[in-house]
């Protein structure tokens, strides 16, 4: 009696491993993908919970403040606007000025080119004697004063008998009666006024921006 072997090994063919690759690639991405999504979700909470955070030192500003809030537009000078009230510091030396203590004490310096970022609630240096609060994508804070609001451009350091800072007063732009706080999001673009386009992913104290 003779033995038959089979002298043919059976093996992966071309196709069988082209379709495990593919397999692969696509489970990669989704994975990308949902990893992505955690990450913008979890950005979102912490600015959501830093301008909750703002707003309530800045309402303390207003409430007790002897000078007015400072007038903004929400652009990127006002950035530099809202930081000097939350941290008194309008001489621009990056600390509360003689006498003051911040009205949001859990601001804290970072320099953006030192490595590692902390957490919380960051201010850096953006100008000349200039800082702003920086947002989970390392853009600024936007502040806008409201509609129902008067404030100067500038802190003088002084108030005159009705007890108002120096430099002309204007009139608020805002949205909210008091103020507007918001980031732009992760894309940077907006202004805040809506929630349609570059505005989309925008996170603001304005309700209806809120999702």
């Amino acid at each position: 009696m003779k033995l038959r072997i089979n002298r043919q090994a059976k093996g992966f063919t071309l196709i069988e491993i082209l379709v495990v690759i593919a397999i692969l690639a696509a489970l990669t991405a989704i994975s990308w993908v949902a990893f992505g999504a955690v990450q913008s979700k979890e950005a979102n909470n912490t600015a959501n919970m830093h301008i909750e955070k703002m707003a309530a030192a800045l309402n303390e500003y207003k409430a007790n403040a002897p000078t007015p809030m400072l007038w903004g537009d929400g652009d990127e000078a006002s950035a530099n606007a809202l930081y000097q009230m939350l941290n008194s510091d309008f001489d621009g030396d990056g600390a509360p000025d003689k006498g003051l203590t911040p009205y949001c004490k859990e601001l804290q310096y970072y320099d953006m080119g030192s490595g590692e970022k902390p957490e919380g609630i960051l201010y850096t240096e953006i100008g000349k004697r200039k800082y702003a609060i920086i947002d989970p994508w390392n853009n600024y804070y936007r502040y806008r004063l409201g509609y129902g609001q008067s404030g100067p451009k500038t802190h003088s350091g002084k108030t005159n008998k009705r007890g108002k800072g120096g430099g002309k007063e204007q009139k608020g732009k805002g949205i909210n009666v008091d103020f507007d706080i918001f980031s732009l999001g992760e894309d940077g673009l907006g202004d805040g006024k809506n929630n349609k386009g570059e505005n989309e992913d925008n996170v603001s104290n304005i309700k209806f921006l809120t999702k």
